[in-house]
């Protein structure tokens, strides 16, 4: 069944530059500008006690990547390579996109030992891809593991942070495949989904063939759009909040040409600096400022505007177009960060523009436990499409 917008924001209220084609294509040469994508800028070989399970060997690096309006950025992350030898054609990738970990440098995966916010181990997940015979690419995004402003929730940004450390990691190890899959959690999955539809244009000579996303952020825009001055607090659906205030800060950056800030109230602004600022990666302060709060205490308009609309959508909302791959959405009925109706919305808005886009939903999955609980099922997914 097609749902309107009216229809998702009920449901929701309710429940809640080509650059070669060798194996070192990121690699620099005669001609070549440093500043293209995918080169290495600094790169650090993990010692054995730095490796997670099932690893052979790795690499901490910064390399280079583009930002949300095409400018020359840097980012953070890991590269795991498994242990044994590779098969014919090299170790396929898993390009994987780490979830909500703060706005500061320093908040990376990379630098905090692959713990996501203080909650959230990601080793267990990244290890459980090295063992099934996979190598793992783990960026941490502009502005978390190296120099940069951290735009949250910036669909291209985080889509070609996630290709590009895939040529890195090529250059580094040439014994990795061109065939990739993109995955991620959250945050993650909306980077997995926006690398996907930029990939052929993007990085020609990479092979992507799937997009494993859990819990992945969508349709947040319709959310916020449901929200201003008088909007009380949406108990199954509050746990999104504090995304909603790191999303603004991010949009405000990335559109200083808009005036974003004017849609809050002197708390909202806030919020927006305690995200911006927090030490030590900590989101508990934002927490604490509105997660049981009515949002309208951070609104002084509404953000259904057209000017904040427009600019919100074109900064995060999921494309729908530009896939060749098959989709994986993976989601917990009890998640309350991104609730259920709009991983529905957003896998019948997939499969509508023609895109092949499965969900399958697990009943007893929260938001932190989606990728252990189906994660036999998304192996069942990479072997069917790496192999």
């Amino acid at each position: 069944m097609l749902f309107s917008r009216v229809s998702i924001v009920i449901v929701a209220a309710v429940v809640a530059t080509l650059i070669g084609t060798t194996c070192a294509a990121a690699q620099p040469t005669a001609g070549q500008s440093s500043t293209m994508p995918g080169t290495v800028v600094e790169s650090t070989p993990l010692s054995g006690a730095e490796l997670i399970p099932h690893a052979g060997s790795g690499f901490r690096i910064i390399y280079r990547t583009t930002g949300q309006s095409d400018t020359s950025e840097v980012s953070g992350g890991m590269v795991y390579v498994p242990e044994g030898q590779p098969p014919a054609g090299g170790w396929p990738v898993v390009s994987w996109g780490h979830g909500t970990s703060g706005m500061t440098e320093g908040c990376a995966p990379s630098r905090t030992g692959n713990v996501i916010d203080g909650t959230l181990d990601q080793t267990p997940d990244l290890s459980r891809f090295l063992a099934a015979g996979y190598a793992v690419t783990a960026s941490d995004y502009i502005g978390l593991g190296a120099p940069g402003y951290h735009e949250y929730l910036a669909g291209r940004a985080e889509g070609h942070a996630v290709i590009d450390i895939v040529r890195a990691a090529r250059a580094l190890a040439p014994e990795l495949s061109a065939s990739y899959v993109t995955s991620g959690h959250s945050q993650g999955g909306h980077a997995a989904l926006f690398a996907a539809s930029m990939a052929d244009d993007y990085a020609p000579e990479l092979n992507l063939r799937g997009v494993l996303a859990f819990a992945p952020a969508s349709n947040v825009e319709l959310l916020l759009g449901l929200m201003g001055p008088n909007t009380p607090v949406i108990p199954l659906v509050n746990g999104i909040m504090v995304n909603g205030v790191l999303a603004i800060a991010g949009l405000a950056h990335a559109r200083p040409d808009l005036p974003i800030t004017d849609y809050l109230t002197d708390k909202g602004r806030t919020a927006v600096r305690t995200a911006e600022t927090s030490p030590d990666c900590d989101l508990a302060p934002v927490t604490r400022m509105v997660r049981g709060q009515p949002p309208g205490e951070l609104l002084a308009k509404p953000l259904a505007e057209p000017v904040f609309e427009a600019a919100l959508r074109d900064y995060l909302t999921v494309p729908t177009t530009g896939y060749r791959v098959p989709i994986r959405i993976a989601q917990g009925a009890l998640d309350d960060i991104m609730p259920l109706p709009a991983a529905i919305l957003l896998q019948q808005q997939l499969t509508r523009a023609g895109t092949q886009a499965d969900l399958h939903t697990y009943p007893t999955a929260t938001h932190n436990s989606i990728v252990s609980i189906s994660g036999q099922d998304g192996l069942d997914f990479l072997r069917q499409t790496l192999g």
